[in-house]
């Protein structure tokens, strides 16, 4: 088993010469982010966290941003990776970036008129979890026979 990569603000360098594209667009991901970001208005990650009644990731976390001025002011996504890394080691989502995949998900399910929440608000697992009370998606694949143990 190979470990997955952590999360950070490191991309890898194919991320800067996305294919697809033609000549004279952008091809970075990372410049096409900070674009979209500005043509969309996105607000700062630092703003978000405080929309959400979050504690904002300290400006020392982006010192490295105080040059360009976005050390209090961090794109979105950008903060979303820097906090993975900060919060979690990078292992995964922090507290900002973990709640929007989330909500994201929920969205969806209660948009989708044939998802369990539609159909069956109050339905919950009732196969056997690894730990009593307590089923998670690990439990699911280990019955869906993707893996053996976890």
């Amino acid at each position: 088993m190979r470990p997955n990569k952590k999360i950070d603000t490191k991309l890898s360098s194919p991320l800067f010469d996305l294919p697809g594209f033609p000549p004279g667009d952008v091809q970075s991901l990372a410049q096409r982010n900070l674009l979209r970001a500005l043509t969309f208005s996105l607000p700062s990650g630092q703003s978000v966290a405080k929309a959400m009644s979050l504690p904002p990731l300290d400006a020392i976390h982006f010192d490295d941003l105080k040059p360009l001025h976005l050390h209090v002011r961090t794109p979105l996504w950008f903060y979303i990776l820097r906090e993975a890394d900060v919060q979690q080691d990078g292992k995964q989502l922090g507290a900002v970036g973990g709640r929007i995949v989330a909500e994201v998900f929920i969205g969806l399910l209660q948009g989708d008129a044939l998802s369990y929440l539609a159909q069956d608000p109050a339905w919950t697992p009732t196969l056997p979890g690894a730990a009593a009370d307590d089923f998670k998606v690990t439990d699911m694949l280990r019955f869906a026979g993707v893996v053996a143990t976890l």
